[in-house]
């Protein structure tokens, strides 16, 4: 997600636009760059010429306002990924994370089960949902009497989010219930929680889970440290795992919860001289000392690459997990009318060391760039830099952690299981037939009960032997030149196959528990449950939570030579 430092809102159209932006860049140009303002002027009028020769003489009737979307993302397409052209939805969705809330009914939303159908994750606390008993696991099929069978998250949002005051009708199919419910929600002010988890794990360590960066999210982190001390804690986990980002003063907010006021948080350089700005910490910190990690991964991105390589060049905390996404460029808003507006990227930024975090590799060999990105910190990914204590840290590819921790990669088999959505389904089952069921633990007994309910949805997996063996033999069959005795000989392998086939159920015994657990704390306790049931089987939590324990191996990766290499002025 962008880094969007300011916002600009006009209402003319695209070519007004451009005519004002070279006059006022012209009248403020010196004399020896006007060579470049006459080209921009010169090619401005042979795109408008170009546009309206063919509108008008084309063989074929064009759609005018596709033919503009056209050109518009043909000359972007040759500059970085992040600078777009959004249409509604997308910039409605970039205004609902700026501004930190929206109008609506507070439903949390996925696609669920093999059959696709929109699901409720959970209802949010203090929402029209929640008082009006909408439950998690709740199938939405009608939205205002429309059907809502086959539609995407996008859509059905769309149809949700309005005016506070106005009414929204669902209908919902419910597990245990023969027929359909309705629900008439009036919506009302929406708040985004960038926070979606904050608790203690044991007596002493607490744990804040970070999903975005609105502008509320430093005011969410402030409030959830000063909780958690209240409760005990002597040490931190931030979680920035799968956060793709925000608002880049929601970075310096919460960073500086944590590092003494007055230092470098980040910095950003772009052309204009309003880009070029350092974000110092303006406050005091809530938790200026207490032991901390920060959690990342390669879904880290933007503004969590902020916060974290602020920490790691500061020394404040230890990065533990993957290697973050490497988004390290500044986008400025810029609306049109009619909802649209003009995602670009004005700036880069760089943490206290001086790093670029920004991966350069913008486009493939076969891609054609107006840009030369070579040309821009080419030498980014070689140089060291140093943090406070003096470190060795580099630039150029995102922030590389301290500890490098692996996830397990699930198998095919554990992946069918969750695509097809079974764990959930069933668990949503298990709870509507076992209502008096107030713990999310598995048995014995309810793995059982999982083993026969794939088998009543016919899920077989086969090995990609067995596949390929089953396509060689459709083959087959359309071929008629093939004789008897090869089909025979591929069907008996086929057979043998079967019979020798493993029992894979038992050999994901353990994986099947963790994933039941999750989803039946999920639907209990929404978010939170399904958070608190996966952090044993949670490598990086774990590695986290151990070296929390041993506080000389902790001090020793924040701990650098004797002398402290600074920042060169």
């Amino acid at each position: 997600m962008s880094g969007i430092i300011r916002r600009s809102r006009t209402l003319v159209a695209f070519g007004v636009i451009l005519c004002l932006q070279l006059h006022a860049a012209r009248a403020a140009t010196p004399a020896n760059n006007l060579d470049q303002y006459l080209q921009i002027k010169e090619n401005i009028g042979l795109f408008g010429t170009i546009y309206r020769e063919i509108n008008s003489k084309y063989v074929d009737q064009i759609d005018p306002e596709k033919f503009m979307r056209a050109g518009i993302e043909g000359m972007l397409g040759t500059l970085d990924p992040y600078t777009t052209f959004m249409d509604n939805q997308a910039a409605n969705d970039l205004h609902i994370m700026t501004a930190g809330q929206y109008g609506g009914v507070g439903i949390e939303i996925g696609v669920r089960g093999k059959d696709k159908v929109l699901t409720v994750i959970a209802p949010m606390e203090d929402t029209p949902a929640q008082r009006m008993g909408i439950h998690p696991g709740d199938r939405i099929v009608e939205i205002e009497d429309q059907s809502a069978i086959g539609f995407t998250t996008d859509q059905a949002a769309d149809l949700l989010r309005g005016e506070p005051g106005t009414k929204v009708t669902i209908t919902v199919e419910r597990i245990g219930v023969s027929e359909p419910l309705k629900f008439t929600l009036e919506r009302a002010i929406i708040t985004v929680k960038d926070v979606t988890f904050a608790g203690m794990i044991d007596n002493s360590v607490g744990y804040v889970k970070l999903a975005r960066f609105s502008r509320n999210a430093g005011e969410e982190i402030r409030k959830s440290i000063a909780d958690l001390q209240s409760k005990g804690m002597t040490s931190l986990v931030l979680d920035l795992r799968r956060n793709p980002g925000g608002l880049l003063p929601a970075a310096v907010e919460v960073t500086q919860n944590f590092v003494p006021k007055g230092v470098e948080i980040v910095s950003t350089q772009g052309r204009e001289l309003e880009s070029k700005r350092t974000y110092p910490s303006a406050i005091d910190p809530t938790l200026p000392d207490l032991p901390m990690i920060v959690l990342v991964d390669e879904g880290s991105a933007s503004a969590s690459e902020i916060v974290a390589g602020a920490l790691q060049d500061l020394d404040r905390a230890v990065v533990v997990g993957r290697t973050t996404f490497g988004k390290g460029l500044v986008q400025t808003l810029v609306d049109f009318k009619e909802g649209k507006a003009l995602k670009i990227t004005t700036a880069r930024y760089y943490t206290p060391s001086g790093r670029l975090i920004q991966k350069l590799d913008y486009f493939s060999d076969e891609e054609e760039s107006v840009i030369d990105v070579a040309a821009h910190d080419s030498t980014a990914r070689k140089t060291q830099y140093f943090t406070r204590g003096g470190r060795v840290v580099y630039g150029g590819g995102g922030i590389t952690p301290d500890m490098e921790v692996f996830l397990p990669v699930m198998d095919r088999y554990e992946t069918e299981l969750i695509r097809e959505g079974l764990p959930y389904e069933f668990a949503v089952h298990y709870l509507a037939q076992h209502v008096d069921k107030k713990e999310a633990s598995v048995t014995s007994e309810m793995l059982a009960e999982f083993e026969q309910f794939l088998i009543q949805k016919s899920f077989v997996f086969k090995s990609e032997l067995e596949q390929k063996i089953q396509e060689v033999i459709t083959q087959t069959e359309a071929d008629a030149s093939l004789g008897l005795e090869v089909r025979a000989a591929l069907q008996g392998l086929q057979t043998r196959l079967e019979e020798s086939r493993p029992d894979y159920f038992q050999r994901h015994d353990h994986f099947i528990s963790d994933a039941l657990e999750r989803e039946l704390a999920g639907l209990q306790d929404g978010n939170r449950g399904r958070i608190m049931a996966g952090m044993g089987d949670d490598s990086q939590m774990q590695a986290a939570l151990s070296l929390l324990r041993e506080p000389e191996r902790y001090q020793q990766l924040l701990s650098g030579p004797d002398h402290a290499l600074k920042k060169a002025e």
